[in-house]
C-alpha cells in the first residue's frame, strides 16, 4: 500500500515534533488565579499570616477570599473559598446549624461576634480538579454564596 507524503509527514509531526503543551499544575496559585480571571473575576493576591498565598475577589457583588493549604515549593494541595458577613444583629447558632444540616456544599459557622461565614473546600491534590472542572467549581461557589446570602437575609 502506497502512503502519501502528506500522511507520512503528519505521522512524523505527531510522533517527533508535536510535544504536548506544558501541563498546568492545579495547586499552583498562578493557575488558580488565572482560572478565576478566565471566569471573569478580578483578582488580587497577597499572603496570609502563615505566608501562604491568598487571593481576593468579588462575585455578584460579594467579596471573598481563596486560601491555600498544604503548600510546598509553590504548589498547594487544597484551597478554601471563604466569605464573611458583618450583620447588625448576631445570628444564632441554631440558625447557622440549620444551613449545615440542610446544605451539602459550603460549611457555615459564626465568628466570636455572631457574624456568619461560609467556606467551600476544594482538594487539588493528585490533579483531582482539571480546568473545566474548576470552572464548575467556581460556578458552584457562586451558587453557594448566593444561596447563603439569601439564607442570612443579606
Amino acid at each position: 500500500m502506497k502512503r502519501s507524503p502528506f500522511a507520512l509527514s503528519l505521522v512524523a509531526a505527531l510522533f517527533l515534533g508535536a510535544a504536548p503543551a506544558p501541563a498546568q499544575v492545579m495547586g499552583d496559585p498562578d493557575v488558580i488565579q488565572s482560572f478565576l480571571q478566565t471566569y471573569g473575576l478580578q483578582v488580587s493576591r497577597d499572603t496570609d499570616k502563615s505566608g501562604d498565598p491568598r487571593l481576593s475577589s468579588r462575585i455578584e457583588g460579594t467579596n471573598f477570599k481563596v486560601y491555600f493549604y498544604g503548600c510546598q515549593k509553590g504548589v498547594c494541595d487544597s484551597i478554601q473559598f471563604s466569605a464573611g458577613f458583618d450583620l447588625t444583629k448576631p445570628m444564632s447558632a441554631w440558625k447557622i446549624n440549620e444551613w449545615n444540616r440542610k446544605k451539602r456544599f459550603g460549611k457555615a459557622y459564626l465568628d466570636d461576634e455572631g457574624d456568619p461565614y461560609i467556606e467551600y473546600d476544594v482538594n487539588l491534590d493528585f490533579d483531582g480538579c482539571g480546568g473545566r472542572n474548576f470552572d464548575d467549581t467556581i460556578d458552584l461557589w457562586r451558587v453557594v454564596l448566593s444561596e447563603f446570602k439569601d439564607f442570612i437575609d443579606w
